[in-house]
């Protein structure tokens, strides 16, 4: 049996997917009165109801909540968690960082053989950000738990960021703003690529008390993505180049910073190796411009 936790997110629910594709037996752990079947109608999160009409089995708690962890841990051998506050309650420090160590605890009480964690890319205990510290510090708990662990670290998500950066102005009518010159090289990658990860290292010998690092098949500048993006629909995207101190119209609050952030640094992941050692085709930026705003430009 493997618990998913985090199975109403986009990402956990494309797993859990994949998981009861492969005739997995797959358990999922569901908050009371969750908002996911509303965000679902959004396409920001995956409706726990068809999950369960696909054969998940689902039980009721909260990572808030360590009685209710013990209780979904029972019987299963394997945990997996994307887990996050993000689309919640924000409690990043009670969801991100204690739930994520409660779940961990859990899962050596009842005797699970295999603990998958989503951490991230650029993860730092020094880190500034406090989203990627936390990752860190969940990633060293992990490993000091004695648990058999596989820790899925992905770069920048597709879907997320470019729908964000690109996609907000290009609905808006608005040229799409970037800062500085918009010149530093991202791994970005498909989240359907990461779920495919996720699925491929459950029960995966290679993949124990190992870190697995997720990108897509090339690194892209800011620049090259809304080049990317405008080739792939058809129609040249105009960009807007501002500064450090400037404001970035159109997008949610904390995207700026984090948008700001990326200009002072690069991160590549080379995929050549583990791609195929998992048996995963990754999305190129054209076949996701391609798929993800062909609705935009309807």
């Amino acid at each position: 049996m493997i618990l998913v936790a985090g199975a109403t997110g986009l990402l956990g629910g494309s797993i859990a997917k994949n998981l009861l594709e492969k005739g997995k037996q797959v358990r999922i752990l569901v908050r009371k009165n969750s908002p996911s079947v509303e965000l679902a109608r959004q396409g920001r999160a995956t409706d726990a109801r068809i999950l369960i009409q696909a054969g998940a089995q689902p039980v009721y708690g909260d990572l808030k909540d360590r009685a209710s962890l013990d209780r979904a841990c029972q019987g299963v051998d394997t945990v997996l968690t994307t887990a996050a506050a993000t689309l919640r309650d924000f409690d990043i420090e009670g969801v991100d960082l204690n739930g994520t160590k409660s779940l961990i605890d859990a899962a050596k009480a009842a005797g699970v053989k295999h603990f998958i964690y989503t951490s991230a890319n650029g993860r730092d205990i020094n880190s500034p950000n406090p989203v990627l510290k936390i990752k860190a510090l969940c990633e060293q708990y992990l490993k000091d738990s004695g648990l058999n662990y596989t820790i899925l670290a992905p770069g920048i998500f597709m879907e997320i960021w470019i729908g964000m950066v690109v996609g907000m102005p290009l609905q808006a009518g608005q040229p799409v703003s970037l800062v500085g010159k918009g010149d530093h090289k991202h791994s970005f990658v498909s989240i359907q690529d990461v779920a495919g990860f996720g699925s491929a290292v459950v029960d995966n010998p290679q993949a124990v008390n190992q870190t697995v690092f997720i990108g897509g098949p090339a690194s892209y500048t800011w620049t090259e993505i809304v080049q990317g993006v405008g080739n792939a629909i058809g129609q040249k995207l105009p960009i807007d180049y501002v500064t450090f101190e400037q404001p970035v119209p159109l997008l949610p609050e904390g995207t700026p910073d984090m948008l700001k952030a990326m200009e002072t640094f690069e991160s590549t992941i080379d995929m050549s190796q583990t791609a195929p050692a998992y048996g995963v085709k990754l999305t190129s930026l054209d076949a996701f411009a391609t798929r993800f705003f062909a609705q935009t430009v309807e």
